[in-house]
């Protein structure tokens, strides 16, 4: 091992070539390069061993190439490569916790040693530097926990979610004037009370003979100073107004009023006709009227959802999802995060279809049977994590009545009243399941009983059965009765968790998919077709994360969340042992949702396939390590499982 100074010029080039260092001013690089200093280590040699405590420097690797590796009980394994360009140490010396991996020389390495101060230093005065190593220094650890660094609002080159709301949002919209509730400072409090009673509103604005507002009357108030202080209800109002009133015009946007409001505040503000106490008040609104009113707020899209008469507007919406989608993800957003905030938002589209497809069942003589009903998500909206408009999987479920001719019968209507809302998800931007799990589809419209029968006859060993249960093991009520589909999903958890040969069998075939990484870490790719040179995100990468987090939260019971990420944190608490994969599996799977959604949205298709050209050098580090994260989380199903031992 040798020490001592080089060149900085060089040192400050080689810098120069990577991220964060690329963030920085060259003037800032040229000073960490004066002050950094040269090492060499031969192959066997160890930067770290696991349970060493922090370092004070981090180290920049010009040449050569190390290996993390992570030992466990009585193995050790290889978790991550890290190669040149790459910096070393940060997330101990952030956590100020020891190493959870060796870091072990696999190449002679040229290393530049940087003192952790300094760098640390330019991090914080530097935005872009600092989102960088918040959102990605994590996996150049890849064992142990999130980084935690305190940030800016604005991050420098990236939008943020206020931003996101900002751009396209809404002007404040004024309800019908007839609406406003009123009363004038001379009236009592016991006339004010009777009429927010009779309106139901928690607030009446106080105003003069020009309709401009004094004060504003709430609840809040009302309980105060009535039977807190005891006043007389025969009082004046004046006696307990709030004043003065804040107040906008209605040519204010609605992002900007919800901050008035957060900044002073006040739970209501007032809507006059040139933004001041001088003229006359059009409306009052709370921050949740104004949410509901935001063009570009999931709150905003949902109430226009439940207004919208015609599919060609709920098609506009549906664009505008993926608009905000878009946003989210620019600003950083998880990805488990941002498929939740759209499955609720999908759920209002399907709810308003299912109005309208019984509307016009009615317009036509037809009405639905008068019997119990859900419409039942599965596959990816059925987890929650559906962003992108892909093809849809769906079901219904509907009660028996006993009488096989009669269940028929209504298996007739619910067909026409499934086709068209499927039909008018087509027209929304949805595309038709390829396989066919559709509710317009009689196999997957049945009764309670019906489908009581199938999930029952699920054995260990019959492989179509299995993987046509794998679809309904994801099901969620989106619209009708929940107790059908909750003592459908209840019977499916016993049934699987009573038949141990069976969670075996879906071990089996989560842990078939291999990582599409060859022996030398290089991507994987299709060969023929029209995504040749590509690799496929959903089948690779996603899928043995997702059936694993399906699996354990079946052998555990876990019934409370849906979505892989839900259940890998749900997995975390119930399963110590397991904590420590979850942790990681969560943060991989996050990290794929968001490369697919973010790919899909760029090229206007599902975001199934990669190519691995269009990735940052990070990004394919990220990948890397998402996919040693896949073999541990597989190991472990093997582990669990049992399967290099035949049952017999």
């Amino acid at each position: 091992m040798q020490t001592g100074n080089v060149i900085p010029e060089r040192i400050a080039d080689a810098f120069a070539a990577y991220p964060p260092f690329t963030m920085m001013d060259r003037a800032d690089v040229a000073r960490l390069a004066s002050s950094a200093r040269v090492r060499a280590l031969v192959a066997g040699e160890y930067l770290f061993k696991q349970g060493d405590p922090p370092g004070k420097d981090v180290i920049f690797l010009h040449r050569g190439r190390v290996e993390y590796h992570w030992a466990r009980e009585d193995s050790s394994e290889l978790v991550a490569v890290r190669d040149v360009g790459d910096v070393i140490g940060v997330t101990a010396l952030i956590d100020g916790s020891n190493f959870r991996v060796s870091a072990k020389v696999a190449e002679d390495c040229l290393l530049y040693v940087i003192s952790g101060d300094v760098f640390m230093g330019l991090i914080a005065s530097n935005d872009e530097a600092r989102y960088y190593v918040r959102r990605h220094m994590f996996w150049a650890t890849r064992v142990g926990g999130k980084i935690s660094i305190p940030e800016e609002a604005r991050i420098h080159g990236k939008r943020t979610i206020l931003q996101a709301h900002m751009e396209g949002g809404k002007l404040v919209s004024p309800r019908p004037l007839e609406r406003l509730l009123t009363c004038r400072s001379d009236d009592t409090i016991l006339s004010a009370a009777e009429q927010m009673v009779t309106k139901r509103v928690s607030s009446i604005l106080v105003v003069d003979e020009d309709r401009c507002p004094l004060g504003i009357v709430t609840n809040l108030a009302l309980m105060k100073h009535t039977i807190l202080k005891s006043l007389s209800a025969d009082l004046p109002v004046s006696e307990i107004m709030v004043s003065p009133v804040y107040t906008i015009s209605k040519h204010t946007s609605t992002t900007a009023a919800i901050l008035l409001m957060m900044r002073e505040r006040v739970g209501q503000i007032c809507i006059t006709e040139d933004g001041t106490t001088k003229s006359p008040a059009l409306d009052v609104c709370t921050h949740k009227d104004l949410l509901a009113q935001s063009g570009n707020h999931p709150a905003g899209l949902l109430r226009e959802m439940r207004i919208a008469k015609r599919v060609a507007r709920l098609r506009e919406i549906c664009d505008e999802i993926e608009q905000i989608a878009r946003g989210y993800l620019d600003a950083g957003v998880s990805g488990i995060f941002l498929g939740q905030m759209c499955a609720e938002l999908y759920d209002g589209l399907v709810e308003r279809l299912s109005e309208l497809a019984i509307l016009k069942l009615e317009k036509s003589g037809k009405q639905l049977p008068d019997v119990s009903w859900a419409w039942m998500s599965v596959g990816s909206d059925g987890r929650r994590e559906q962003v992108l408009r892909t093809d849809m999987d769906n079901a219904l479920i509907f009660e028996s009545t006993g009488d096989a001719a009669q269940d028929d019968l209504n298996r007739g209507v619910f067909l026409k009243f499934t086709t068209e809302v499927v039909d008018m998800m087509v027209d929304c931007g949805f595309s038709r399941c390829q396989g066919g799990v559709m509710a317009s589809n009689a196999r997957w419209c049945r009764t309670d009983a019906e489908w009581e029968e199938e999930v029952l006859s699920i054995q260990p060993g019959d492989g179509d059965a299995i993987l046509r249960g794998l679809i309904l093991f994801d099901l969620r009520c989106v619209t009708g009765s929940k107790d059908l589909c909750l003592k459908l999903r209840s019977l499916i958890f016993d049934t699987v968790k009573s038949k141990p040969l069976l969670l075996r069998n879906l071990a089996e075939l989560a842990v078939e998919t291999k990582p599409p990484l060859s022996f030398w870490g290089k991507f994987m790719v299709e060969r023929k077709g029209g995504n040749a040179g590509e690799f496929d995100i959903k089948s690779r990468g996603l899928s043995p994360l997702r059936d694993a987090a399906r699996i354990f939260a079946l052998q555990l019971g876990l019934t409370e969340h849906y979505s892989t990420g839900g259940r890998f944190e749900e997995i975390k608490s119930k399963a110590p042992a397991l904590e420590e994969i979850c942790k990681l599996a969560y943060e991989a799977y996050d990290f794929l949702l968001r490369l697919r959604n973010s790919t899909g949205l760029r090229r206007g298709d599902t975001g199934r396939y990669i190519e691995p050209s269009a990735l940052s050098k990070m990004e394919k580090a990220q990948l890397s390590n998402v996919f040693d994260v896949s073999r541990m989380v597989q190991s472990s199903l093997r582990s669990e499982f049992r399967l290099e031992q035949t049952i017999r």
